[in-house]
């Protein structure tokens, strides 16, 4: 279950001991332009580079975070998944990310995981190895990600660190909804021929006499197939273009938006 306080969500699939989570809203940062106000964690969508550091300080805080300690990086919508160690803290933030990629995983604290999105679905996972203690991860799944089974490649790279698929849980975050997500022909074609013609007929679908796809449901399709209990997979119920009064949503402002901040992290100590 999605649970909203002091401006962002917080799932508690994710209610895993020593891990910290939160997704932003376009509420509560230090954002003044009408596009990006008030909370915006991007570089390149018209805030100066210190007001984006604030709000990403604002958000690291409510995990009890600083900008310093998050990693980021340009996002290209692939499957490309990155370790991030304590050497990698502030990296896409208070200097340069050294390459593009779609998600990080981490089993080290005080590593804040961030991914940005505005209608793409932001996936962050938790689990407890058999010694107890935890790894994370967070990714960035658009529709090409989904396709490309992002979600899947963050259940192995978990299960690379020791945690079983079993012991994973997941929360997929505000997105664009199935109902206002109306794609084209091309889109679909994509989908079947990176994911398969089952997955696409079953997640990019005719509604009201147009072609819909429903990203959510793709990556929640894949992270079962990796072996994570349905039980544990949590999905927001929240549309970004549908309320863009509280998210940035690219389809919503055609394009003239901020971008929500998706963060996890262990913590220190």
């Amino acid at each position: 279950m999605f649970t909203f306080h002091d401006n962002v969500y917080t799932s508690s699939a994710l209610d895993v001991p020593g891990v910290r989570h939160a997704f932003s809203t376009r509420l509560g940062g230090v954002s003044e332009n009408a596009a990006t106000g008030s909370m915006n964690t991007a570089f390149w969508r018209g805030d100066d580079d210190e007001t984006v550091r604030r709000n990403i300080g604002v958000l690291a805080v409510k995990i009890g975070a600083a900008a310093s300690d998050v990693v980021c990086a340009p996002q290209i919508h692939s499957d490309l998944l990155r370790f991030a160690s304590e050497a990698n803290r502030g990296e896409g933030v208070t200097r340069d990310a050294p390459r593009s990629g779609d998600g990080f995983y981490t089993d080290r604290p005080g590593v804040a995981l961030m991914v940005r999105t505005a209608d793409c679905a932001p996936i962050l996972l938790a689990g407890l190895r058999d010694d107890g203690s935890p790894a994370v991860a967070a990714v960035h799944a658009g529709w090409r990600g989904a396709a490309q089974g992002i979600a899947l490649m963050a259940v192995c790279a978990l299960r690379s660190l020791g945690v079983a698929a079993k012991d994973v849980f997941a929360a997929i975050g505000p997105c664009a909804s199935f109902e206002r997500y109306e794609v084209g022909e091309d889109m679909r074609s994509e989908v079947i021929r990176l994911a398969g013609a089952d997955i696409a007929a079953r997640h990019v679908r005719e509604a009201s006499g147009s072609l819909h796809a429903d990203v959510a449901g793709i990556n929640r399709e894949f992270l079962l197939a990796a072996g994570v209990p349905e039980d544990h997979v949590d999905v927001a119920a929240l549309c970004t273009v549908g309320d863009p009064a509280r998210f940035h949503s690219h389809r919503a402002s055609h394009g003239v938006r901020g971008t929500m901040g998706n963060i996890i992290m262990i913590k220190a100590g």
